[in-house]
């Protein structure tokens, strides 16, 4: 089970969706391999090691289908949303 908080969540000016995900680091490892498995839909890298936040950038041809499997992860995950006041 994924444990992790989805820090930001918006569109650039192509289209393309960024999230900023905090992962415990002990499950950095897990992100990954599912990001890897991603190759051609997005791309991701960490841009704060010691807080393990997540720069993920899911390509606006792939947007609907990236929806469909972070549903099905967030159905089988512990997962909170940042409040971003």
């Amino acid at each position: 089970m994924y444990n992790f908080e989805i820090v930001s969540d918006r569109y650039n000016d192509n289209g393309d969706r960024i999230f900023h995900f905090k992962v415990p680091p002990q499950e950095m490892i897990y992100m990954g391999y599912l990001l890897e498995s991603l190759e051609g839909w997005a791309y991701y890298t960490t841009i704060d090691i010691k807080e393990s936040i997540l720069h993920v950038e899911v390509i606006k041809d792939y947007v609907t289908e990236f929806d469909k499997l972070l549903e099905v992860i967030l159905d089988r995950t512990v997962i909170t949303l940042a409040d971003n006041k």
